[in-house]
């Protein structure tokens, strides 16, 4: 062989060995232009990586946080008296966040899973703050919130949820139920035991539940003596077949994180004992209120938790700060005294995050008495509204 043609072989392999670089590049980083799109291996991997964590994310919360933040991860919103906060919203994700907004809610979230939250029952999740959590499955948690693939988690924490609190064998309604029904006929009574809760509804993301307490069963019938809209849900009507599960664990009720007198973790500060401070004086009020939101307290006047004199047909215009940290609302129950009902009057917005501000009108024609609360701390955050005739 002569020199020329060695030289030409040599030339026709380097752009062979250039070209397979060039492919295996584009292989490995992806390829957008011209209308292609390639997503490449190391993308994909990053995307299969981040969903995996993401649906881990998803059994951690269905095992540990459900009793305090719901099935679907929406506190109050899903179900009244839940004290956790919600966090399956679209302001704690993608595309409703840059990337830089993210970041800030995830340092946020994780900060709050590893120490608590002072002043809540959010207790600190970290194993360096004697919790169950390492710092990975923390991670996991607050991708679960944040990721771009959030909904997707949300969806695997349904499913796990559902799966966790099947009757084995699994119970169905043998009949249909209407939201005034205090009997429920299912195919199967046997194993359960009185004033268990079960819960009726809740298949998918979307779709309402309601919760219920046993009064007495029938084994021989299947009939079941149920109280109706319990722990916060709404009675609904319910078709025959629809699966019955295992009702939801009732959230805590203490301890508050950082109480005075304890050591909170993580060297956060005790939280501030001011509710204790003020008076639960009666307050007349017309007009434009601003009626502040702390953690966890309603102060107006230097008044906390005060009751509300208004008269009847008067309006007032609330501006609702919430000068604390956690998420806070203002609801009214209506002249019918119960919350969660057509006639409450609820803040716009009703989930108002700290440095936020909502607002609310209020007006009513007759003499009345009714109670008021924040849906996210009920136990903490409430009082009364007399409307004077």
């Amino acid at each position: 062989m002569n020199t020329a043609k060695q030289i030409n072989i040599m030339i026709g392999l380097m752009f062979v060995g250039l070209f397979g670089t060039f492919l295996y590049f584009i292989f490995d980083n992806g390829f957008n232009a011209f209308g292609l799109d390639f997503e490449g291996r190391q993308n994909a991997a990053v995307v299969r990586q981040e969903k995996t964590n993401v649906e881990r994310g998803a059994v951690l919360f269905s095992l540990n946080c459900r009793a305090c933040h719901g099935l679907t991860g929406q506190g109050a919103l899903e179900r009244a008296g839940l004290p956790g906060a919600p966090l399956n919203l679209e302001d704690n994700r993608p595309p409703e966040l840059t990337e830089a907004q993210v970041k800030a809610k995830a340092d946020r979230f994780n900060g709050t899973i590893t120490c608590g939250r002072v002043g809540t029952l959010m207790p600190p999740w970290s194993r360096d703050e004697n919790g169950p959590l390492n710092d990975f499955q923390i991670e996991q948690l607050v991708l679960l919130i944040t990721s771009e693939f959030s909904e997707e988690g949300w969806e695997h924490v349904v499913e796990d949820g559902n799966h966790s609190d099947q009757f084995g064998p699994r119970k169905q309604l043998a009949a249909a139920v209407g939201p005034g029904d205090t009997t429920i006929q299912l195919n199967d009574a046997s194993g359960l035991i009185v004033e268990d809760a079960l819960r009726i509804g809740g298949d998918t993301i979307d779709e309402a539940y309601e919760v219920l307490i046993i009064l007495s069963i029938d084994e021989d019938t299947g009939s079941v003596e149920v109280e109706r809209a319990a722990m916060g849900s709404k009675a609904l009507s319910h078709e025959a077949e629809v699966e019955v599960y295992n009702g939801p664990l009732a959230p805590p009720d203490g301890p508050i994180i950082g109480a005075p007198g304890t050591v909170p973790p993580c060297g956060q500060k005790n939280a501030e004992p001011e509710a204790a401070t003020g008076s639960a004086a009666i307050v007349s009020i017309s007009g434009d209120v601003e009626f502040k939101m702390s953690d966890n307290f309603f102060g107006l006047d230097e008044a906390i938790n005060p009751t509300l004199e208004i008269a009847a047909e008067d309006i007032v215009n609330f501006t609702i700060p919430n000068v604390g940290t956690a998420i806070h609302n203002l609801r009214f129950a209506g002249p019918d005294g119960e919350y969660q009902t057509d006639d409450d009057f609820v803040s716009d917005p009703d989930l108002i995050s700290g440095g936020e501000e909502g607002t609310l009108e209020f007006t009513f024609g007759e003499a009345a008495t009714f109670p008021y609360r924040c849906d996210f701390h009920p136990t903490e955050m409430l009082g009364e509204v007399t409307v004077t005739g």
